[in-house]
């Protein structure tokens, strides 16, 4: 009776380590590229889907809805603090009171991420009937490390905000 063995031989297990070594030496310097790729593509979405809240509360609550950077989450910052969160807040100015209801509420872009505003824009507020009112308004999110490409948000005044690689002119996104 013959008997059979099963397993690995030794060359077997060599050649399927040293493939696998270059499989993941391969792999690992794009990983890099792939994660910020990926946070980039959250930041940008989550923004998007703040914006229709936006617009959907001020025309579902017939007042006044209004989107602004904050450091602190509690107050309304200046044009540069976009990056460090956002407050989404019910008006009827675009001073967020103490009684006036908080609809959300965030905090910093992922790693390595900035996103800065065309026009420095320090508030989007959007009006019962669904529009930004104002300048048309643009967010680009830029990777520091320039591992992502960027991004770019435009909002038109009729309240209606669309993704764009090529930027809201057409032209491609220049991150400063």
């Amino acid at each position: 009776m013959a008997v059979r063995r099963t397993g690995l031989t030794l060359l077997e297990l060599l050649v399927t380590l040293a493939v696998a070594a270059i499989l993941i030496a391969g792999g690992s310097s794009a990983l890099p590229r792939f994660v910020q790729e990926a946070r980039m593509v959250t930041a940008v979405n989550h923004l998007a889907s703040t914006l229709a809240l936006a617009r959907s509360e001020a025309v579902l609550q017939e007042r006044r809805v209004v989107l602004c950077p904050s450091r602190d989450r509690q107050r309304c910052g200046a044009a540069g603090d976009w990056p460090q969160g956002w407050l989404l807040f019910a008006s009827a100015d675009n001073i967020r009171d103490p009684d006036e209801p908080l609809l959300q509420a965030d905090t910093r872009m992922g790693a390595g991420i900035e996103l800065y505003t065309g026009n420095r824009r320090t508030h989007i507020a959007f009006q019962p009937d669904g529009s930004s009112g104002g300048a048309n308004a643009s967010f680009t999110f830029c990777d520091r490390r320039d591992r992502a490409r960027p991004r770019v948000i435009c909002l038109s005044n009729t309240g209606r905000a669309r993704l764009s690689n090529r930027g809201c002119s057409g032209q491609a996104p220049r991150c400063p």
